[in-house]
């Protein structure tokens, strides 16, 4: 069999199992297993495969037709230029999560040394834009799943500005006097659940994706998290789902000391990412004796 025959076949299974992209896809399995480019792949395809090539082509083939993520075969999806490293068990980096980072970026470029936390760091994508950018920065990540945790410490070893811990945002933070807070917190409702490709809705940690029965809850824990955490006038940055970006005006009212300030929509017009800043309530005046 020769490349050609192969990227053939297997296109056409991959397209039979409802697959998106099955030329595409079939492509870069080829090009991965054989360590060519692209290019070179589709310009040569007259390339005789040996007996173990292919029996390692079917192997990734198979798993690709059964709607694994391409991400979790190949081992690294592209986030901020970066190769991020996933797996099962880890959240697979969206690209409208560089938003977020932009975002944070922004609200800190003046600022020397910021103190930033990350709520729920699943792959550590988010604090590896950050260290990337900020390298004065001190960064902390708080992940509750050690599966989670587990990816988030291989992206991020030998990152000195960074922190990592176990812990979950219903808790009382460890952390206090921070400058930012960032989160992308599980925003998929139960409708929008079963709308999903079987990659996600099979493959993805459902409790890093499933908000609950209430599209808020989330937000509201790491609205709390952060009246806590953060400095006075330090800011919370979260991303937004279409459910949340629904109720906008709820999400004004998020915290008692968190003060809005915008929302930041996104190359389609999607309101993506929500910021508020954190106000210290005042006390009321006294009445005297």
């Amino acid at each position: 069999m020769t490349t050609g025959e192969w990227l053939q076949e297997a296109a056409s299974t991959l397209r039979a199992a409802g697959v998106p992209a099955p030329a595409r896809d079939a492509l870069l399995l080829l090009s991965d297993a054989l360590g060519r480019d692209k290019a070179y792949l589709l310009a040569h395809p007259e390339r005789p495969l040996g007996g173990a090539e292919v029996a390692g082509l079917q192997g990734l083939l198979e798993r690709r037709r059964r709607r694994e993520p391409l991400q979790y075969i190949r081992g690294f999806q592209e986030f901020w230029g970066r190769r991020v490293k996933v797996g099962p068990g880890c959240l697979i980096p969206r690209p409208e999560t560089e938003h977020l980072v932009e975002e944070a970026l922004r609200l800190l470029a003046s600022q020397a040394s910021p103190r930033v936390a990350e709520l729920g760091t699943g792959s550590g994508c988010v604090l590896m834009a950050l260290a990337l950018e900020r390298p004065d920065a001190a960064l902390y990540g708080l992940e509750r799943d050690p599966r989670a945790l587990a990816w988030s410490r291989l992206n991020l070893a030998g990152e000195p500005g960074v922190s990592l811990f176990p812990g979950d945002m219903a808790q009382e933070p460890p952390l206090e006097g921070l400058d930012a807070v960032l989160c992308n917190p599980p925003y998929i409702t139960g409708e929008e659940w079963e709308e999903l490709p079987p990659e996600v809705r099979c493959f993805e940690p459902e409790e890093a994706l499933r908000c609950g029965p209430d599209p808020l809850g989330p937000y509201r824990q790491a609205g709390r998290w952060a009246s806590r955490a953060l400095r006075p006038g330090g800011s919370l940055l979260c991303e937004l789902g279409v459910a949340q970006a629904r109720r906008a005006a709820a999400l004004r009212r998020l915290h008692p000391e968190m003060r809005w300030v915008r929302g930041v929509r996104d190359l389609a017009g999607r309101l993506r990412v929500a910021i508020w800043r954190r106000e210290t309530l005042r006390k009321p005046a006294s009445l005297g004796p």
